[in-house]
């Protein structure tokens, strides 16, 4: 008696895996191109606090005051006097060449009127071009200029006459990342969002061969005829190379920038496994959908590689439009990015991560039952389907002309290479700016806490609200 044909999710799995270590393209785009990606991106921010701002000096008064003044600007940790301006047109002329990224400028006669208390006014400039760098070079100028005031500040023999009212004194506490470490929430957010590009590929190349240079009736032979155990026995050894993968980046942040973690461990390591999940469904979908490797992959790249923009990193998701909030709805990248910084950065309750820790769930789920739907449906109808068969292009002709037309022609004919050629410009060209278009970023939501209950704080809590930023 013949013996049945062993199956199951472990042997589909032992299958995938010596196919994994067989292949010329598939190592390199499993452990190749993201340990690359991660040294890269830890060179990059060896110095994870931001010091040493460029900073350009115009002293138009030349004195013993604006030199100390000068003295205590150049020993703020984030600028560096890189220039005297003899004028603010040279010093212009630096900050939009980018030799500066501020520049502070102390007017004639700056010692005589400090000394007769008629406050004169120091003024610093900066290039808010350079967003990250502008911010900083900002913050910068004013404390190192809040500190040099009272440095340079002329003391008084007589104690100062009393005002009719008192002014109004505004404190900032920074309640996330005080010290400014760009580690903590760029390098945090780039790591994964490098991961989720190369899963998506991974899967869907995996499934890809299988219409090509493998078998799909030798796949689902091994997992015996069951759509469910092939699609999960594929994309095991998958799942835990890149478990693997979210561990490293863990101990990058951890370990080698000492990036301390302050929310719940295990939310986290659950919302990395269906973050990888998502991934590999989305991009074996999309394989499934088309059919097609080269045409699966440029779908799978399009669609994934913007996620990042979408995903409130960068600009953040309430000030973007509707379309762009639905599209990064529907990415996984989204809501992991969202748990991570809430978790790791912010220490929030889990509580108040439920949401986007369900909406990961939801995505991983639905991706993998669209997948599951999708196989199920190429099994069943597996002898009536034809694979794709690449015709071979005639060249008729000789010359230059001829063989750009043939090439041409061979471009429009390959699905893969049109889309990655002809659309995926248009695509990107309409698509990627879509988070923002708003430019600025109106109505921040704040909470304003009033203890004193009357007339004059009520204006002031108006005030705030009148303003077209809050």
């Amino acid at each position: 008696m013949k013996r049945p044909r062993r199956s199951g999710v472990l042997l589909v799995a032992a299958r995938e895996w010596r196919w994994l270590m067989r292949d010329r393209v598939a190592p390199l785009l499993l452990f190749g191109v993201p340990l690359l990606a991660f040294a890269i991106l830890i060179a990059a921010f060896a110095h994870p606090v931001i010091r040493g701002l460029r900073t350009v000096v115009i002293d138009d008064d030349r004195s013993q005051t604006s030199r100390s003044l000068i003295e205590v600007l150049a020993a703020s940790p984030s600028l560096r006097i890189a220039e005297r301006a003899e004028n603010l047109s040279s010093a212009s002329r630096m900050l939009r060449s980018g030799e500066a990224i501020a520049a502070v400028h102390i007017p004639a006669n700056f010692e005589r009127d400090l000394k007769a208390q008629r406050r004169p006014q120091v003024i610093a400039f900066y290039n808010q071009e350079q967003l990250t760098a502008a911010g900083l070079a900002a913050q910068g100028l004013h404390d190192a200029l809040l500190a040099a005031a009272q440095s340079v500040a002329p003391a008084s023999a007589s104690a100062p006459a009393a005002p009719r009212i008192g002014t109004l004194a505004v404190e900032n506490i920074v309640l996330v990342n005080p010290e400014r470490n760009y580690a903590q929430f760029l390098l945090r957010s780039l790591l994964p969002m490098v991961l989720h590009v190369v899963i998506a590929l991974s899967a869907g190349y995996a499934v890809g061969s299988e219409f090509r240079r493998r078998s799909m009736r030798d796949w689902l032979a091994c997992a015996g005829g069951n759509p469910i155990v092939a699609i999960a026995g594929k994309l095991l050894p998958l799942f835990v190379v890149f478990t693997v993968m979210m561990l490293v980046v863990a101990l990058i942040i951890e370990g080698l920038f000492g990036i301390a973690f302050r929310g719940d461990a295990v939310m986290m390591v659950a919302a990395g496994g269906l973050f990888i999940a998502g991934y590999l469904s989305l991009g074996a979908l999309l394989q499934l959908l088309t059919r097609n490797l080269p045409a699966g992959l440029s779908a799978t790249a399009l669609i994934v590689s913007p996620a990042f923009g979408f995903a409130g990193v960068g600009f953040p998701v309430l000030g973007m439009n509707a379309f762009s909030q639905i599209y990064g709805s529907l990415l996984p990248l989204r809501w992991y990015e969202t748990l991570l910084l809430d978790q790791a950065a912010r220490g929030i309750p889990v509580a108040a991560s439920a949401v986007a820790f369900a909406a990961l769930a939801g995505l991983a789920i639905l991706y993998f039952m669209l997948a599951l739907l999708r196989l199920n449906a190429i099994r069943t109808n597996l002898d009536r389907g034809r694979a794709d068969v690449e015709t071979p292009s005639v060249t008729s002709g000789h010359g230059i002309a001829a063989s750009a037309i043939a090439e041409w022609r061979r471009v429009l004919a390959n699905r893969g290479a049109f889309g990655l050629l002809v659309l995926a410009p248009v695509f990107y060209g309409a698509f990627y700016p879509q988070p923002y278009l708003t430019e600025i970023l109106r109505d921040v939501p704040i909470a304003v806490v009033d203890n004193d209950l009357n007339a004059f704080s009520r204006e002031i809590v108006e005030a705030l609200d009148a303003s077209g930023s809050v």
